[in-house]
């Protein structure tokens, strides 16, 4: 496994994050994948430069660890453990959805990361995922 760092843009999302990390199959499953009980909701970052959006797609190219969505009305995730700026605990979360934006990240914690790390939109995150 590779430790690949990636830097994006804070920016807010559609609020369907909660949604997700908040059904107690997927709680469930963060926790016996990355031992992550997720605060309700993501943290979205857009990447802007050439180089996170490289390591990101060689990030999108490794297996990962699969959420398997009991229900087909969810879809299934991949999952990457995460260090956050900062030193906080998280994970990448890359949903199974065909339309999903090339430059978006979803990133999850047990705790809020916009109210931890105090972040608003237009913020500069920088993310250490293994993949």
């Amino acid at each position: 496994m590779a430790l690949l760092v990636i830097s994006g843009e804070v920016v807010s999302g559609k609020g369907e994050g909660a949604l997700f990390t908040g059904a107690a199959w997927a709680r469930a499953g963060f926790q016996n994948l990355v031992a992550i009980d997720p605060w309700p909701g993501t943290l979205n970052l857009r990447l802007r430069d050439q180089h996170s959006l490289a390591v990101w797609s060689k990030i999108k190219g490794a297996p990962g660890l699969v959420l398997r969505a009991p229900d087909p009305a969810w879809c299934d995730a991949r999952v990457y453990k995460a260090m956050i700026q900062g030193g906080l605990k998280g994970a990448v979360v890359l949903p199974g959805v065909s339309t999903y934006a090339p430059d978006q990240v979803e990133i999850i914690a047990a705790v809020s990361i916009r109210e931890t790390l105090r972040l608003a939109d237009g913020d500069v995150l920088e993310v250490e995922v293994t993949a």
